[in-house]
């Protein structure tokens, strides 16, 4: 069972109800500090039977006839509904079975006293089991609110246990422990080494190897060669280190973790003398593998901050093992940080907020371009606060728009794999401002791909970045894609009827507004029909000459405008891009080294079993 839905009255800063609305998968709380996301995350823990709700959790406006509440939603499956529809029928059975025949002749019966009907949960039409918590302290205790059949009350007990358990993690506040001994192993303190054996493929000997001999220096050996694989591939400002776990003490009864940096030239160094940053990402990875090993079953997972000490790139590569992780739990974490908002499925972040009634969430932050994201975080849309290290920069802002929907639709399809949140799509302006957009970037250290028309103005580009980007090109921090001879964008990641009817629309709005006036004796549609690819002309450029002839003024239709509306107009359409569109993507992702969602086969919290 998954989250759907939590509504939580009363508790801490939410006075009045609020719902928080949950993907199955992984959930963003955005938002400044202290404006309640760690509440919702609290509330959530409550589910659990050893987190009561306590008199310090209830609101303190909250009037004090009304009671705290936590309600969860959880969709149920098909094996639920088949065991307790079963269940029902065998109730039914039971209480309606047949008089049992005799040889004897009838005779009257003795008056008995009826059984007492069985109670019954309410039942709701939504496939949902609902638990809830109601008031404070020893009674408020997580009963069954809801069920979506008809479910004995009897059997609540077992419905319990159906809960998932909820685990939080925090940033940590104390250096990693690095060197244990098998005593320390197995005890909670040690969850981080536990994590370190589990992925090293130790855990299964852990009895034998705390002793030093020929035989467990060869364990640790074989155990650091695949601690060392499985990090460098799967985490990106880890790539260069060599991981080694050594014997220490006396006649090797503990175990230390020793970490070779080419940075480092005259000794080892361990995780404990590691930045902040470094420690957060290994603390949380390896405590998620220990606990989920440990404690089989269904999980939910809460991160309070897990970005605070991590490097962009690190939060990133956070973002992307979150992805493998929720294949078998659900999540749920808080930030403020930019580089942990999801771009890959806008609908899973919400925005906490704080307001002279308590905290508010936005359940649709995506809108009016991340509006109430930027309003909570404080960014101004001039700061461009989704620019990711891996820069596509295009010749217009449509083309940023087209290219974007694109990727979506082939993402939704299974027809292409890219993270979004490692891409930046970035309108570069004209052949005058192209160059130095180009530089700057460059001097910010990213990885740039050139996306050019095939028309005179993509010659142009072309020719001043070989000049003046000479030595970025050869290095290949600078790559040029040039799109076919007399090809656009609107040629290659359009869908043509989809464009067409955003360009009638736009001309017929411009129209109506007055800002335009039709061209006498135009027809629409015979002007909307002259739109279509050609051999000799883009139909970026074709689409200027046509709506310029539309109107008047002799102008042509805002490209920007037409795009929004087809950006619109894509979302609801079900049509697939052309195999044009998914090779030169496919081209595009190979030149950027575009990760995908997933932190690839085996990620940093997969067992690997010893050999």
């Amino acid at each position: 069972m998954r989250l759907t839905r939590v509504i939580i009255t009363g508790f801490r800063s939410i006075q009045k109800s609020e719902e928080v609305v949950l993907d199955p998968r992984i959930n963003v709380l955005i938002g400044a500090n202290d404006h309640g996301k760690t509440n919702i995350l609290d509330a959530i823990k409550c589910l659990n039977d050893d987190c009561p709700v306590t008199e310090e959790d209830r609101n303190w406006d909250l009037p004090v006839t009304d009671a705290v509440k936590v309600q969860w939603h959880f969709a149920v499956d098909k094996e639920f509904l088949d065991k307790y529809q079963e269940i029902k029928q065998e109730t039914t059975e039971k209480e309606s079975g047949d008089k049992k025949a005799t040889d004897f002749p009838p005779i009257d019966p003795i008056p008995e006293k009826a059984p007492p009907e069985p109670a019954y949960f309410a039942t709701n039409s939504d496939y949902e089991l609902i638990f809830y918590r109601e008031g404070v302290g020893a009674t408020s205790k997580v009963r069954v609110l809801s069920t979506p059949v008809k479910i004995p009350e009897e059997k609540e007990t077992e419905l319990l246990t159906l809960r998932p358990r909820v685990e939080l993690f925090e940033a940590p506040k104390t250096n990693l422990i690095d060197r244990v001994n098998l005593a320390e192993l197995t005890t909670a303190k040690f969850e981080f080494m536990q994590g370190i054996f589990m992925l090293a493929g130790l855990w299964e000997n852990r009895d034998a190897v705390f002793i030093e001999n020929d035989t467990t220096s060869k364990l640790l050996d074989e155990a650091s060669d695949r601690l060392t694989k499985i990090l460098n591939d799967k985490w990106n400002q880890g790539k260069n280190l060599t991981w080694s776990l050594k014997h220490v003490g006396n006649n090797g009864d503990h175990i230390e973790i020793k970490i070779k940096d080419p940075s480092v030239k005259g000794r080892y160094t361990r995780p404990s003398l590691r930045s902040s940053g470094f420690q957060t990402y290994f603390l949380i990875s390896m405590m998620i593998l220990a606990r989920t090993q440990n404690n089989k079953g269904k999980f939910i997972y809460l991160f309070d901050e897990p970005g605070t000490y991590l490097h962009p790139h690190a939060q990133l590569d956070l973002q992307r093992s979150f992805e493998i992780i929720s294949d078998d739990a659900q999540l749920v974490y808080t930030t403020h940080s930019l580089f942990l908002i999801n771009k890959n499925y806008p609908n899973r972040n919400k925005v906490i907020s704080k307001t002279e009634s308590g905290t508010k969430i936005d359940q649709k932050p995506f809108l009016k371009n991340w509006k109430s994201v930027r309003e909570s975080l404080g960014i101004l849309l001039s700061n461009n606060f989704l620019i990711a290290e891996k820069t596509l920069l295009t010749e217009g802002p449509s083309d940023v728009i087209y290219i974007l929907s694109c990727i979506k639709r082939l993402k939704t399809l299974g027809k292409i794999d890219i993270d979004l949140n490692d891409l930046s799509i970035v309108d570069a302006g004209s052949s005058d401002n192209y160059v130095a957009m180009a530089k700057l970037m460059l001097s910010e250290g990213r990885e740039i791909v050139a996306l050019l028309d095939g028309d005179s103005s993509g010659d142009n580009i072309e020719t001043k970045l070989n000049k003046i980007c000479e030595k970025e090109l050869q290095e290949k921090r600078l790559q040029i894609h040039k799109l076919p001879k007399d090809k656009s964008t609107e040629d290659i990641f359009t869908d043509i009827t989809i464009l067409k009817g955003s360009i009638k629309s736009t001309a017929e709005y411009l129209v109506n507004q007055g800002v335009r006036s039709w061209e006498d004796k135009i027809d629409l549609d015979d002007e909307i029909k002259k739109i279509k690819s050609t051999k000799n002309k883009t139909l970026g450029k074709l689409i200027d000459e046509v709506t310029a002839g539309m109107f008047v003024e002799e102008e042509k239709i805002s490209k920007l405008s037409v795009s929004l509306d087809y950006e619109d107009k894509a979302k609801t359409n079900e049509l697939a891009p052309t195999e044009e569109a998914k090779t030169t993507m496919e081209s595009l992702k190979e030149k950027l080294q575009l990760r995908g969602e997933k932190s690839a086969e085996k990620s940093v919290f997969e067992v690997v079993p010893a050999s």
